[in-house]
């Protein structure tokens, strides 16, 4: 996952909502340098999209990060930024992007 603005064309999945438009171009970039316990953090950050929430899960490039926070909505709600993470292994191991 790159860093930069909006690079990335991701779908959004929830459990129990239909989320309409299903995708969000998004720049993803690493919260951490190591996977914690298994769980690698991530920001992601785009234009708001309403089907962001707590629940929500990121799709990219067969890669699933499940939101757990919606850290900042500006205040015309045209910026929304989220935090999320990815489980990928038990144990701390090196991590890069």
């Amino acid at each position: 996952m790159g860093i930069g603005a909006y690079r990335h064309r991701v779908t959004l999945v929830h459990p129990a909502v239909a989320i309409d438009p299903p995708t969000w171009d998004c720049a993803i970039t690493s919260a951490t340098a190591q996977v914690v316990d298994g769980v690698a953090a991530f920001v992601a950050r785009g234009r708001y999209h309403p089907g962001l929430q707590l629940d929500t899960q990121i799709v990219f490039e067969g890669r699933t990060l499940q939101v757990q926070a919606v850290m900042d909505v500006d205040e015309r709600h045209r910026e929304v930024v989220v935090s999320c993470v990815e489980v990928v292994a038990r144990g701390t191991v090196p991590y890069a992007y």
